[in-house]
Order: structure tokens, then C-alpha cells, then sequence
């Protein structure tokens, strides 16, 4: 690992650790909304309504590297070996070689990833909190608290459960995309043929998923949840929090989106032995070049 390596990995562990100690501390001082409070918190988790918002916010990043060793764990020699089999059935498979990155491009990767992730995890929170019986469930031991659908404080308290099955799906792709696996696909009506990575077509529906109509409810959501509480003139830091909480949830996806980066080359050398032992270790080589056009 060089030097600027370690200070992206460096970066992002430090706003990591500064994101969960933000939120302990502003949720330690959050003040319970509800008139009567409950002992047993707002939620079917465990604790009063400060634990049980440090519980969701601890929860989510441990869950999301949780998953990133599962996921790793998971593509194994078995899995790699079926996939490629797969795929060579309608395609042309091979490798690509992969470049180093680390800095400035690094730095993107890991922001963009983990963004992705973390918008798949809340847009699927999104659609749960806007269901009336998986929203009196979260809140079935205090069922006299109000609220409107789609709950925003049920969204984040559900992300931490959702972390694991979308961290399951995501991580694999991009397993199998940073492995530099590509596969070759003929368009139809034309004489030309298009390179993938292997899993990337799947990947933009994902990314899709996760993009700007998410951002959108999330933003509106925000708007909504904050100004209560700021009528309330309930403690500030618990509006700072919530008007970060974007930034949180993308935060509680940096370790599980590391830990794939650091162990990328060896899933690579694992895909290559795998292809060696299918005797379809070959290089996909590819170029595309301009040259003076011949009229038919």
C-alpha cells in the first residue's frame, strides 16, 4: 500500500469515526418527542430513544462490513468457476488488465461506491417506511407515538437490518467487476461488438435505483423531519444530524467498500487460477481505430 493510498484509507476511517461519534453524542442528549415518554424507546430495538438511535447509527456500519467480508467470502473459487461458465455461453470471456488507482481517483471510487450503496440501502428503507404494517411493527411498543407515511425516523431505523441483503447484492458485482472479468456481446444491426465488465449491466439498474429520485423524496423527507423540530427549538445538534443524515448514511457504507478495495487483488489472482483450471485464461484484447470510409 503506497503512500496515497493509505491517506485516502486514512481520510475515510477518520470521517467514519467522526460521523459515529457526531451522532452519539447528539443522540445521548436528544430528548424523548413524545409527551409520556416510553422507557422502552419508540422502536421494537433495544433501549430507550437514545439508545436506540445509537444502536441503528452503530449498527449500519457494522452491518455493512459484515457484509463486505461476507460477500467476499462468498465469491469463492465455487461461485466464480459457475458464473464464468455462465457466461461463455452466449460470450466471449476473458480478462482485462486493471489499473492501479490510488489518490485522487481512489478517493472517487470509494465516495461513489459508497454513496451507491448507501441511497440502494435507504431508497429500499424508503419503500418499507411507506408501509403502514412494517411501520406499526418498528413502532409496536409505543404504538401512541405519531406519525405520517412514509416514516422518516422508521426509514433509518430500518437501515441497519437492510444493510446486509443490499450490501449481498451490490458487493458481488463489484467483486466480479474489479476482478477486470469482461465479456463481449454483438449489437444487433450493426457490425460491432460491445466490452462489459462482467455484472455491469446489472450494476446501472442499481445505480439507477439508488440515483436522483431517491435524492429527491430524501431531501423532501429532510425538510419535513427538521422543522418540527426546529419550531420545538429541540437541542441543535439533533438538526445538524438530521440534515447530515445523507452524508451518515453514505458514511455507514466506507467500511465495506474498503475492505472489497484492500482485498481486490487477491480476488483477482482468485478469478485467474479459476479460469486457468476452465482453460479459459485468455487475455480479451481490444482496440478501436478510425480509417478512411469505403462507400458501398
Amino acid at each position: 500500500m503506497n503512500g496515497n493510498t493509505r491517506k485516502v484509507y486514512l481520510f475515510f476511517i477518520i470521517l467514519y469515526a467522526v460521523l459515529i461519534i457526531l451522532s452519539i453524542v447528539a443522540f445521548s442528549f436528544m430528548p424523548d418527542p413524545d409527551p409520556i415518554p416510553n422507557p422502552e424507546g419508540n422502536f421494537i430495538t433495544p433501549g430507550n430513544v437514545q439508545i436506540e438511535w445509537i444502536f441503528a447509527i452503530l449498527m449500519a456500519g457494522v452491518c455493512g462490513t459484515i457484509a463486505g467480508l461476507i460477500s467476499i467470502f462468498f465469491v469463492s473459487t465455487i461461485f466464480i468457476k459457475r458464473y464464468v461458465k455462465i457466461l461463455s455461453k452466449k460470450h466471449k470471456v476473458g480478462l482485462v488488465d486493471m489499473e492501479k488507482i490510488s489518490g485522487s481517483f481512489l478517493f472517487r471510487k470509494i465516495w461513489i461506491r459508497s454513496i451507491i450503496l448507501g441511497f440502494f440501502v435507504g431508497n429500499i428503507c424508503f419503500t418499507l417506511a411507506g408501509q403502514e404494517n412494517i411501520v406499526e411493527f418498528m413502532r409496536s411498543v409505543n404504538p401512541s407515538m405519531i406519525y405520517s407515511l412514509p416514516d422518516v425516523e422508521t426509514l433509518w431505523q430500518l437501515a441497519w437490518i437492510i444493510t446486509i441483503p443490499c450490501a449481498l447484492i451490490v458487493i458481488p458485482i463489484w467483486v466480479m467487476m474489479d476482478s477486470g472479468l469482461v465479456t463481449t456481446k454483438k449489437i444487433k444491426g450493426v457490425q460491432f461488438e460491445a466490452v462489459n465488465l462482467a455484472s455491469s449491466p446489472l450494476y446501472k439498474v442499481i445505480k439507477g435505483y439508488a440515483g436522483i429520485g431517491f435524492v429527491y423524496n430524501l431531501i423532501i423527507m429532510i425538510i419535513f423531519w427538521v422543522t418540527p423540530v426546529i419550531q420545538r427549538g429541540i437541542f441543535e445538534m439533533a438538526i445538524i444530524i438530521q440534515i447530515i443524515s445523507p452524508l451518515i448514511a453514505a458514511g455507514s457504507a466506507f467500511p465495506g467498500v474498503m475492505i472489497l478495495e484492500y482485498f481486490k487483488p487477491r480476488i483477482r489472482t482468485r478469478v485467474e487460477k479459476t479460469l486457468i483450471k476452465l482453460d479459459m485464461n485468455k487475455d480479451l484484447v481490444y482496440s478501436v481505430e478510425l480509417k478512411d470510409r469505403v462507400s458501398k
